[in-house]
């Protein structure tokens, strides 16, 4: 077995050696993200220009082929109509006689459901004869949770009125809650949406 004789290494002149850099370079990135940025922004103003001839494969595919089928004619937004107003009467009915608690197990109330086709303003009044704490009128997302709930002040009339202006378009539940759970309280209710 044959071992080549080692030979002294001799340095590189100094003028072929490079020196480590002692922090990572960085220009680089920047270097990078300004090259992208250029060609982003060249391509974007590629979308407004058209061209001046059919080319010759597309015009030899043309001739080839069936002629296509119209194009689809969007269907008409629907006209935003005036809101729908619901007014109603209605008591709510004291405890005893048969009537379920349907809030809190402890007080009476009647339900109006209703749809609300798109997103929109809901608005509410209820008066009834009474005192003004009689009754409470809680806004709730079918099947979700409450939306609103408002009583009338202690001192006043017996009227309550709120605007909800950005319901989003859904099934909901207005619920007209005696407070007095031992009184019969005859009200009228108007709900525009």
């Amino acid at each position: 077995m044959a071992v080549a004789p080692s030979h002294p290494r001799t340095p590189a002149p100094s003028h072929h050696r490079t020196l480590a850099p002692s922090h990572p370079p960085t220009i680089a990135p920047v270097v990078l993200i300004a090259i992208s940025s250029l060609f982003v922004v060249s391509c974007g103003g590629m979308a407004a220009l058209s061209p001046t001839a059919p080319s010759t494969t597309f015009g030899q595919a043309l001739t080839t082929t069936a002629s296509p089928a119209p194009a689809p004619v969007p269907a008409p937004a629907p006209a935003a109509g005036a809101p729908t107003t619901q007014t109603m009467s209605g008591v709510v009915p004291p405890l005893r006689d048969g009537v379920a608690p349907c809030w809190a197990d402890r007080y009476p109330c009647e339900v109006y459901d209703f749809t609300l086709s798109q997103a929109g303003a809901i608005e509410v009044t209820l008066t009834w004869e009474g005192q003004p704490r009689a009754l409470m009128v809680q806004l709730y997302w079918a099947g979700e949770g409450l939306a609103h709930e408002d009583i009338a002040p202690r001192t006043g009339p017996s009227r309550i009125n709120f605007r909800r202006p950005l319901m989003e378009a859904a099934n909901y539940r207005l619920r007209v809650v005696s407070l007095e759970p031992d009184s019969t309280i005859p009200f009228s209710l108007t709900i525009t949406y």
